[in-house]
């Protein structure tokens, strides 16, 4: 069996690449497949499977002349199946190369662009094509699942895989010593993702700012680097001057691959809070799971995909979506109770191990088993 993989990129800093570079690792040695990337996507040294750097450059819409370069894309593969890893833009090729060799499609189903493409012409007529031919997809959330299922109207079968977490690499125990010293007296509360309104940052700053009026037993660290032209960051600044939060907030910038399990290891909650913004949404979420695996409790936003990440009073606390209040309630709630932290960060831990890509990446191969033999 021969699989043929399109992806964006395998940059483990970005959510789409960290997947796309762990499911290569899993069925690396376990079946035969290639990795088709962008030609002007970066080397990484990391990367240890067959990579043919060679799909267009990466286009927001099709009304762009590169759209010609996918529509008329040629690649000729012996593979039994195409899988795109994720859905607009780089499935409109792997559809065409379906069509092209006669091999089954299967698309996967991320978020943000499963959804919003399907409002903008001509994005919905191509996405719908290819979601149409599609013999199966995969979604990694119900949430996903249910919005394609809507909008598209597609009659393609949509199973949910939630994404894997790299359990081993968060679950163990790290040096952190001189990350507590650094906080000494503090409790640490911790976000990681890029400085985007949808990413609810100032949901927490605003809520923090409530508490601090009440204590300044806390700091929160903001993992994530500024998008380019965007004033988010400027933003949320003002809401931490105006908040008298100054000394209680630190921005790490991208904290390096070798860190962030280390600072998974020494924070007490991991906070995350997103919203919906122009069907800009959170697919799943597998920052939650990290945690999980840290041992670590969560407090969640009940926006797109998160319940999936998330299981309410169990593993984490959620709250509803852009709710400020709420959010003060439960970081207040988790730093008053050392037995409640303890209770759903050992529960995440559990639920972390259920999403291990030993157990996660066999339901890809069982999809893979699939269609090569109803294609045989």
């Amino acid at each position: 069996m021969k699989i043929l993989l399109i992806s964006l990129t395998n940059n483990i800093q970005s959510g789409g690449g960290n997947l796309t570079h762990e499911l290569c690792m899993f069925l690396k040695g376990k079946v035969d497949f290639t990795l088709l990337l962008p030609w002007d996507e970066k080397r990484y040294d990391y990367t240890s499977y067959p990579v043919e750097y060679i799909l267009p450059s990466y286009i927001f819409d099709t009304r762009n002349f590169t759209i010609f370069k996918y529509l008329f894309f040629k690649y000729k593969t012996d593979a039994d199946i195409i899988h795109s890893i994720f859905e607009f833009p780089y499935a409109l090729i792997a559809d065409r190369i379906s069509r092209k060799n006669n091999i089954p499609l299967i698309i996967g189903l991320a978020g943000t662009y499963a959804v919003k493409p399907l409002f903008v012409f001509p994005d919905n007529l191509l996405l719908k094509r290819a979601y149409n031919h599609a013999k199966s997809m995969i979604a990694i959330s119900k949430f996903t699942a249910d919005s394609v299922a809507k909008y598209s109207k597609t009659k393609t079968p949509i199973d949910i895989i939630h994404c894997a977490v790299n359990f081993e690499r968060f679950s163990r125990e790290y040096f952190i010593e001189d990350i507590k010293k650094k906080y000494a007296g503090k409790k640490l509360l911790m976000t990681v993702g890029a400085l985007k309104p949808r990413k609810g940052h100032d949901i927490v700053l605003k809520a923090l700012a409530i508490l601090k009026k009440e204590r300044n037993d806390f700091h929160y660290i903001i993992s994530g680097n500024n998008e380019k032209r965007n004033t988010y960051a400027d933003e949320l600044n003002e809401i931490i001057k105006s908040g008298n939060l100054e000394e209680n907030i630190t921005f790490a910038g991208s904290i390096s691959d070798e860190d962030l399990p280390r600072y998974f290891s020494a924070i007490d909650i991991y906070i995350h809070t997103p919203i919906m913004v122009n069907w800009n949404f959170e697919g799943f979420g597998i920052v939650y799971l990290e945690a999980g695996s840290a041992r670590k409790p969560v407090i969640a936003s009940n926006s797109g995909g998160t319940l999936d990440a998330v299981i309410s009073d169990k593993t984490g606390l959620v709250v509803p979506e852009g709710d400020i209040n709420s959010t003060y309630y439960a970081i207040k709630k988790l730093l008053d109770n050392e037995q409640l932290r303890k209770s759903l960060g050992d529960a995440g831990f559990e639920y972390a191990k259920e999403h291990s890509w030993e157990k996660i990446g066999e339901k890809f191969i069982d999809i893979y088993k699939k269609f090569y033999k109803s294609n045989q």
